[in-house]
Formats: C-alpha cells, sequence, structure tokens
C-alpha cells in the first residue's frame, strides 16, 4: 500500500501534528531518537579510546537520516542504505555489540509508517546487510578483543523481518483508516457545497474539484471521464496514478450496451488503460444518468485502493443528482420567465431585462408596445381556441422580426412589447413599421383566416431616463396610435 505524503503539518517541524498518521510518525520519530541516546551512556562507559567519540558521530549521524525522513517525508533508497551502513558502524562500535540492537528494532517501526510495502522490506534487508557486515570489523575497534561470535546478531535477523512485517501491516490499517476519514470529508464537503450550486458549470467544477482531491488522498487509485463516439470511447479528462496520459480514444474499451439502472458499476477491460497505468487495474464503468453516453471509468491500480472506488463512485452520483436537480431549477425558472401561450418572454422576464438595460447610464434602447386591434371581435367570434392561435401566430411573426439580440415579450392578453437595444432612431422606425405589416397578415385559424391589427407605441431612451419613465412613454405613444385610427405606429415625443 502506498502512502500519502502531504498530510497536515505543524507550523514547526518538531512540534505535534494534527492527523493520525503524523502523529505516529512524529511519536516514532521521537522514540527512534531517544532510543538511540539512551545507548550513548552504555557505550562511553564500555568503550576505550576514540570508541566513543566515533560511537556518538554515529549516533548523530542516524539521527540525521531519521530526522531528515521525518521532516520530508519521505523514504529514499539512499537514506536506507546510509542508515545501513552507519548501522554496520554502530555493531563494530558497540561492546557487546547486540547494543545496537537497542535502536535497530525502534527504526523498523518508524521506517514501516513511510512508502510502500515493499520499500519497507527492501529496507529491512539493507539494515540485515548492515548488521551482518558490522560484525567482521567488531575485533577491528579499539578495546574489542577478537572476533565477537556472530550468533546473537544474526540470530535477530528473522525477527527484524517478522518486526517490519506486523508494524508495517498496522501501518497499513492506519493508512487506511485516515485515508477513509479524509475521503468522507470531501464527500461531506462535496454534499454540502452542491446544495448552494445550481449552475451546472459550478457542479461540474465542483464534481473535478472532489475527484482530484479524492485521488490524491490514495495514491494507486485512477480515474478517466469517457463519451462514447463513432470512432471508440473518447476519453475527456483522466485523474490519478497514471503513468502517461490515456489515449484519446480507447479502440479497446467496450462498455455495457446500457446504462444499469441506478448507475451500479459494471467491471470493465481495457488494455489501453493498464498500459497508461503501468499496471494492470481493476476497472468498474459507472454510467452518467443525466447525460447518455458519458461514463465515468475508475480503478485500484492497488489492493488499498479498492477501498476509494467506491468513494469515487459516490462523488459522481452526487455530481450527476446535482445536475438533474440543476435542470429541474432552469427549467421551472425558465417556466416561471416565459409565457406558456406563445413561447415569448413573459412580464417578469421583459421587466428583469429592462432594468439590466436601464442599469448602464451610457445604453441606448428603446422599447415599442404592440397592442392588437379588433382582437377582441376575432376571440368572440370564432371562440377563444381561435384566438389562442391568433396569439400564437402573432408571436411567432415578431419574433421573426426582430433582431435575436432583442427581447420579445407578452405582457398579458393581447399586448406584446419589444425590447430593442442598442438601434438608432431611424432604424427603430422602420423596425417597429415591420412589425405592425407583419401583423397584419391574414392569419389562419380554424373556421377561415382572420386578420387583426397593431398598435404600436415606441419610446427612445432620453438621457437620465429609468426603466419606469420609458415603459410609461412607450404606453403613452401606444395609446396615440389607438386614438389616431389604429393600427399605426406612434412615437413618443415625435
Amino acid at each position: 500500500m502506498a502512502v500519502t505524503e502531504d498530510g497536515p503539518r505543524a507550523r514547526r517541524w518538531w512540534a505535534r501534528p494534527a492527523g493520525l498518521v503524523e502523529q505516529t510518525r512524529w511519536l516514532f520519530w521521537l522514540l527512534t531518537l531517544l532510543s538511540a541516546l539512551l545507548l550513548v551512556p552504555a557505550i562511553v562507559h564500555s568503550a576505550a579510546g576514540a570508541t566513543p567519540l566515533l560511537f556518538t558521530a554515529v549516533v548523530l549521524a542516524l539521527g540525521c537520516v531519521w530526522t531528515h525522513r521525518y521532516v520530508t517525508r519521505r523514504a529514499t533508497l539512499t537514506a536506507d542504505a546510509t542508515e545501513a551502513l552507519l548501522l554496520a558502524a554502530a555493531v563494530a562500535l558497540s561492546a557487546p555489540p547486540t547494543l545496537a540492537l537497542g535502536f535497530v528494532f525502534p527504526g523498523l517501526w518508524f521506517r514501516s509508517v513511510y512508502g510502500t510495502g515493499r520499500q519497507v522490506l527492501r529496507h529491512c534487508t539493507l539494515v540485515a546487510l548492515g548488521l551482518a557486515g558490522g560484525l567482521p570489523f567488531w575485533g577491528l575497534a579499539p578495546g574489542h578483543p577478537g572476533p565477537v561470535a556472530a550468533a546473537s546478531i544474526l540470530g535477530c535477523l528473522p525477527l527484524a523481518y517478522l518486526t517490519s512485517i506486523g508494524a508495517r501491516h498496522l501501518a497499513d490499517g492506519l493508512f487506511a483508516r485516515e485515508q477513509g476519514q479524509r475521503r468522507d470529508a470531501v464527500l461531506s464537503e462535496l454534499g454540502r457545497a452542491l446544495l448552494a450550486v445550481t449552475d451546472r458549470q459550478e457542479i461540474m467544477d465542483l464534481g473535478e474539484r472532489a475527484a482530484r482531491d479524492l485521488t490524491r488522498i490514495t495514491p494507486g487509485l485512477a480515474s478517466a471521464l469517457v463519451v462514447t463516439t463513432p470512432d471508440g470511447v473518447a476519453v475527456r479528462l483522466a485523474l490519478g496514478a497514471w503513468d502517461q496520459p490515456p489515449p484519446a480514444v480507447l479502440t479497446d474499451l467496450v462498455l455495457p450496451a446500457q446504462s444499469p439502472t441506478g448507475g451500479d458499476p459494471q467491471p470493465v477491460r481495457s488494455a489501453s488503460l493498464d498500459l497508461a497505468a503501468g499496471r494492470p487495474g481493476r476497472w468498474v464503468a459507472v454510467p452518467d444518468q443525466t447525460h447518455e453516453g458519458s461514463w465515468l471509468i475508475t480503478g485500484a491500480l492497488e489492493r488499498s485502493a479498492a477501498e476509494a472506488v467506491p468513494a469515487m463512485h459516490t462523488a459522481f452520483t452526487q455530481v450527476a443528482m446535482a445536475l438533474v436537480t440543476s435542470d429541474a431549477h432552469l427549467a421551472l425558472r425558465r417556466q416561471a420567465r416565459t409565457d406558456a401561450l406563445t413561447g415569448l418572454a413573459n412580464r417578469t422576464a421583459f421587466g428583469e431585462a429592462l432594468d439590466r438595460a436601464a442599469g448602464d447610464p451610457t445604453a441606448r434602447f428603446s422599447v415599442a408596445f404592440v397592442d392588437l386591434d379588433d382582437f377582441k371581435a376575432v376571440n368572440d367570434g370564432r371562440g377563444h381556441a381561435a384566438g389562442d392561435e391568433v396569439l400564437r401566430t402573432v408571436a411567432a411573426r415578431l419574433r421573426a422580426a426582430v433582431r435575436e439580440e432583442d427581447l420579445c415579450a407578452r405582457l398579458g392578453g393581447d399586448e406584446f412589447a419589444v425590447l430593442l437595444r442598442d438601434l438608432r432612431g431611424e432604424c427603430v422606425d422602420a423596425l417597429t413599421a415591420r412589425l405592425a405589416g407583419a401583423v397584419v397578415e391574414p392569419i389562419p385559424v380554424a373556421g377561415g383566416p382572420v386578420r387583426v391589427g397593431a398598435s404600436v407605441g415606441v419610446a427612445h431612451r432620453g438621457p437620465g431616463e429609468d426603466a419606469e419613465q420609458v415603459l410609461q412613454h412607450a404606453d403613452v405613444a401606444m395609446y396615440a396610435a389607438k386614438a389616431a385610427g389604429r393600427n399605426r405606429v406612434r412615437v413618443f415625443g415625435a
């Protein structure tokens, strides 16, 4: 099991840090240093000549190796080999040599909370070689009477391996526990954040951030967002423990023919994914219930990473549910701002757009009020169904007559309004005349075509005028058009 090396750390590196793993490392580091320091007086008392000074130098060097490991949170082959050489020197200088075992075993426990399990066994092997390698030099140290019985040291080597294996097993459980807690925290934070967000892009950003956090917390976890295409399965985003980026298109990945109900993970195989990961992975595919053909592919490259696959699935499901909620919210908002009969913006949406336009003191815009003439006669004489058809047809003609950046709205009954953005007066006059002309064309309804007219009132925004003033001016102009005989255009102030 690989160990994440980015846990919390106190500001002062020697102070007790936060986090279960970091606190364990801190405790083992201190105990290892203390065990070595406690042996120095025994060696000084029993040794002769320069041996006490040399042994003290070896202990200090070992302390530097251990402290460097703790501060950098890295277990390198160079550091392990250096430690083994220093232990060989400690065995050669100790009288008896078994005194060196006093800090060998604490060192094995300390080393077990860094790196991978294989690296821990590699360290133990180097330590065993160091202990055995120091024995031939024991008789060369001052005050040591000839060769030493090697059995006292060599007999402890199997125990060293058992210690490393047992310590690593306990460390794996420690790592798994903290990683699980941190994954739970990521999922909890994602859930809280999604409750306050309805924008699709913000939801996607939160989901990607959570996925990156989960892969950072869990070494050996690799994930990819993919979508089916005619050429194969295209990779949209790859996160986690990839040796190299996956191919843009996975031609050998076969996804389930249909999305499983409820979005349950389905096992899949892909040599391309294994090659990109640098080792075989246990891959599963989770369908995106909000987007047909979109999938999350995630896999455990290490046995311990398998516990993170459900967490990635949960995050993916949370984001999918949030997107469904977002779509529903957007549909409700669109429905609340849209006229159900004509599909145009309603009075609320028109008022909001007009307020936004008027919020810029330098913005140039005009408002046209369109009130249908003779609509009541059609509605009463031909029925409400015919009246509704007239309103729908007029709405379609108004929408077709204006530019894309302009806004058509039905204010209610047979009243319409158009917000014309950034047009010169003569252009507005031509456009509103086109609006009136479009309305008077015959409208086919059940029982034969009918005709209605349009009285159009136009108001150009004047200096310092707000939205309410422009609306009032357009309303006045519209009534002036009706008073002048209907089916015509009047501009306020003209």
